[in-house]
């Protein structure tokens, strides 16, 4: 065995950790000026606020942006990267869930050049060194996206696609259960299953090592033990610490051990029904991971120790009863049977091949199908087995 494992982010964690913002800027920047990079929820809710604050304390100039809608698009990147250009700014927060966290870290680096975002997808061509001071203060715990060097954005065509550069990593990540704890269950379960999925992905899947294990199981873990108490105490900050922790563990996962069949199967699914990217993930491997677990079930043997059941099998059922305890809606009723075949081939796609390859179990295009039928009609998975 032979393999690197390297991590670009500085991660801070705590309660009120974001009061430490100020002070780390200007470790790093002799002259700041910060483009924060939000939307306009986590605006209404005063969330940004506490930012702001910290910013003018230390008397750094900042301009906030919060424009930024679920799922970017390649549009959306252009624009904050020109206001970062305007703003002359050398400093880029990302304040939010996966998407503003995604644009802030693309727009950071789009702005380096004159390019616009889509000279960049799918790594056609390499990004410049960028001069500027990346953090992102996640306010879900789901998307991993304070911990990796890839974002997803879409073409203007719909298509979801990703760039990639080690600069895209944050520098510094600050996790504040703080910001979390409002978070509504309708966001915080399908982030929760995001998370649980990266990690469940990154190591069965064919990049794992020790050290994406050694993350992956202990997230895997946190967010096991912590889901019932989640859903019942939602406002536990203790709780939502910890859920917080699986999430960027999971992150850290993912940055060297990719996704899998869910994840490819659940962009496909984003693409053509536009269904946000956690429920279009949680859905997707609802309908596979049966498969998966009998398929080759070698990839899950330290999966099954950390989540403390009897059998491989029972992996799908405790993953199964998470989704039906957090009442996550598995229907799609923009879809019908004639978009199976659509469906399909978006699977197939050039930017969901990397996710498709990396998964422990290699479907064939039968096998496709039958998840697309199950996923559209709404047919459900019985295993007969209780935990």
């Amino acid at each position: 065995m032979s393999f690197e494992y390297f991590s670009r982010t500085k991660i801070i964690y705590g309660e009120n950790s974001h009061q430490q913002l100020g002070q780390y800027i200007l470790e790093k920047q002799a002259n700041p000026h910060v483009t924060i990079v939000t939307d306009k929820g986590i605006v209404s809710v005063g969330i940004s606020e506490y930012i702001e604050k910290v910013l003018k304390t230390a008397h750094i100039d900042y301009s906030l942006y919060d424009g930024v809608r679920p799922d970017p698009s390649a549009a959306q990147i252009d624009e904050v990267a020109q206001l970062i250009r305007q703003n002359n700014s050398n400093v880029v927060i990302g304040l939010g869930g996966g998407s503003a966290m995604d644009v802030a870290k693309m727009a950071a680096l789009v702005a380096s050049d004159t390019y616009n975002a889509m000279h960049y997808a799918l790594m056609v061509n390499p990004f410049s060194t960028s001069d500027k001071l990346t953090i992102a203060i996640p306010t879900t715990a789901g998307t991993g996206a304070e911990v990796t060097s890839t974002v997803v954005f879409s073409t203007p065509e719909g298509r979801k696609v990703w760039g990639w550069d080690e600069q895209m990593a944050p520098n510094i990540a600050i996790l504040d259960p703080l910001f979390t704890v409002n978070l509504p269950l309708s966001i915080t379960v399908p982030t929760t299953l995001d998370a649980f999925i990266h990690a469940m992905e990154a190591v069965s899947g064919r990049r794992t090592n020790p050290f994406i294990e050694a993350v992956g199981l202990k997230a895997i873990q946190l967010i096991n033990e912590n889901f019932e108490q989640l859903l019942e105490n939602p406002k536990d900050i203790e709780t939502r610490g910890k859920i917080a922790l699986g999430a960027t563990l999971a992150g850290l996962a993912i940055e060297q051990g990719g996704t899998g069949l869910g994840h490819c199967i659940g962009h496909a699914l984003g693409t053509l029904a536009k269904v946000p990217h956690g429920q279009a993930v949680a859905i997707s491997l609802y309908h596979c991971i049966e498969w998966l677990v009998t398929t080759t079930p070698q990839s899950y043997v330290a999966i099954q120790k950390a989540l403390n059941v009897n059998t491989i099998e029972e992996i799908a059922k405790r993953y199964q009863q998470m989704v039906e305890k957090g009442h996550l809606s598995l229907t799609i009723n923009s879809l019908t049977e004639q978009d199976i075949e659509q469906f399909v081939s978006i699977m197939q796609a050039e930017e969901n091949q990397p996710m498709l390859q990396n998964s422990c179990a290699l479907p064939s295009k039968d096998d496709l199908q039958h998840f697309a039928k199950r996923i559209i009609l709404g047919s459900m998975p019985k295993l007969g087995v209780d935990i």
